[in-house]
């Protein structure tokens, strides 16, 4: 499960509450504003790079990605967001209905730009702005529809632990990292290695083990690199080291694996 105590959650029985919405373009540079709000922000970036820290942990929003911060959190700047930048931004706040169902949103989400979600934020903004009856009712109506949008983009796509195995599969050419783990997903490295290990039943350590091992076997069977070569490829320093990982995971040294193999053609 992802870090509850920084993410924005919805039910089905409140609309959220819009207090404040735009679209801005940075005319100087900045360091996002220090302050522990009583309402969630909700940021999508369409040109450029904002910088914005929370809870101790750093995000940059490029491009078509949009991140929300938390109600009750600090938020501030450790990195100077350039002029150009343009963002859209929504201020709300959500009721906290007794007994629901919570469904939490994704913290960040990537690959929005010229999206409907973006579409549907502008029309938001254009709403807020506006001067027609029942204007407060309509943009907390949108707001929810984006919510809903969100929540549903997660929740058909792939889980957050199967794009850590994703991202661990690119990753056999080096050492694991916990701190790589927590900065390329945003969440705390233990709570993830938990709801990993709840869901994979491996560790993620385990499970880079496991990919490296699978693409030595791979390349023993496909190629003429050396043992060393191999080990060399994988991110091991020492070759009788990833040797003996590798008859750990195999049974069999990387020699004979090697043999075995060829005696089947």
């Amino acid at each position: 499960m992802e870090n509850i105590i920084a993410l924005v959650s919805v039910d089905e029985k409140t609309l959220p509450l819009v207090s404040d919405c735009d679209i801005l373009t940075a005319t100087d540079s900045f360091y996002h504003m220090d302050r522990m709000a009583d309402f969630n922000v909700m940021i999508l970036v369409t040109d450029g790079v904002m910088y914005v820290s929370e809870n101790d942990i750093d995000y940059e929003i490029g491009a078509g990605e949009l991140l929300f911060l938390k109600n009750g959190l600090r938020h501030f700047g450790k990195i100077e967001t350039l002029r150009g930048t343009r963002w859209i931004y929504v201020h709300f706040s959500l009721p906290d209905e007794k007994g629901t169902e919570k469904v939490y949103l994704p913290k960040k989400t990537c690959g929005l730009a010229g999206s409907i979600i973006e579409e549907k934020l502008y029309m938001l903004c254009k709403a807020f702005h506006s001067s027609k009856k029942m204007r407060k009712l309509r943009t907390n109506a949108q707001l929810y529809d984006i919510l809903l949008d969100l929540c549903l983009e997660q929740s058909e796509g792939e889980s957050v632990m199967d794009k850590i195995c994703a991202f661990l599969d690119t990753q056999t050419d080096m050492d694991f990292s916990k701190a790589l783990i927590s900065e390329q997903f945003y969440l705390s490295y233990s709570r993830l290695a938990a709801e990993f290990k709840r869901e994979k039943g491996i560790s993620m350590g385990q499970y880079h083990n496991a990919a490296r091992m699978k693409k030595a076997c791979h390349l023993l069977r496909s190629t003429l690199m050396s043992v060393g070569e191999i080990a060399d490829a994988l991110g091991f320093a020492d070759m009788l080291y990833f040797s003996k990982k590798f008859r750990a995971y195999v049974g069999v040294p990387p020699t004979d694996y090697r043999k075995q193999i060829q005696t089947k053609y």
